[in-house]
């Protein structure tokens, strides 16, 4: 199970409630739930809603997704 919906339903909240403790909004906790990475703002402003200290943060979100270095050479020559 997702870490961060854990957190929530630990807290008896729904996902609407975390969304207004966390001042974002719910569509973005329903895309966090589901895994979807988001900015580190929104990862800050969630885990302060719930309570948990941001050194946890890797334990509770997807990491970030790398580039590809072939990918990003291309572009530039283009």
């Amino acid at each position: 199970m997702n870490r961060i919906r854990a957190a929530r339903q630990a807290q008896g909240w729904t996902q609407n409630e975390l969304a207004h403790r966390a001042n974002v909004s719910p569509r973005t906790i329903h895309a966090v739930e589901k895994g979807r990475p988001c900015r580190q703002a929104t990862k800050r402003h969630i885990l302060n809603a719930l309570g948990v200290p941001w050194e946890l943060r890797e334990e509770y979100f997807v990491g970030a997704r790398s580039v590809r270095r072939f990918a990003v050479r291309e572009a530039r020559s283009a």
